[in-house]
């Protein structure tokens, strides 16, 4: 195991990618956005195109945000909730998504962490070399794996 994060790439560490991580096409509601993450444990949902490429990615808190500026807008709740309602079901993902932080399979540990840090996020996409969502990979696990192949290296 590696412990050196400039030598270290996202492929050796390929077990701790999570390819379980919430997919949407892009054009899906910000409604059905909402409920799927409401029932999850995720906090984003990564948007691909008809061709299965990662185009965007959403927040719940994005949503959440243009609910609460609509709220801030209209008056009183008969004015609140349907417009409301319009934002939900009539707004796509890719109307609010962000453009995604992407890494490949060769980039190292310490570019994926400077990315993070650079756009203030603790979980990144990996791609692979066609743009394909392969899955996320968590600043955590990062830390995990080098804590533990440094535990093994000092042995």
């Amino acid at each position: 195991m590696k412990a050196n994060l400039e030598k270290t790439t996202v492929k050796d560490i390929s077990y701790l990618i999570n390819s379980s991580c919430l997919r949407a096409n892009s054009d899906t509601s910000l409604e059905k956005l909402a409920d799927l993450l409401c029932t999850s444990d995720r906090y984003k949902v990564y948007l691909e195109d008809e061709a299965g490429l990662l185009v965007g990615v959403i927040q719940a808190k994005q949503i959440a945000m243009k609910i609460l500026e609509l709220s801030r807008q209209k008056a009183d709740e008969e004015e609140m909730l349907p417009a409301i309602a319009y934002v939900l079901n009539f707004h796509k993902g890719s109307d609010l998504a962000d453009k995604p932080v992407t890494v490949l399979g060769s980039t190292s540990l310490k570019q994926v962490l400077e990315l993070m840090q650079q756009n203030a996020i603790r979980e990144i996409a990996v791609v692979d070399v066609h743009g394909h969502l392969v899955g996320t990979l968590e600043a955590k696990n990062i830390l995990s794996h080098y804590l533990k192949a440094k535990a093994e290296t000092a042995l």
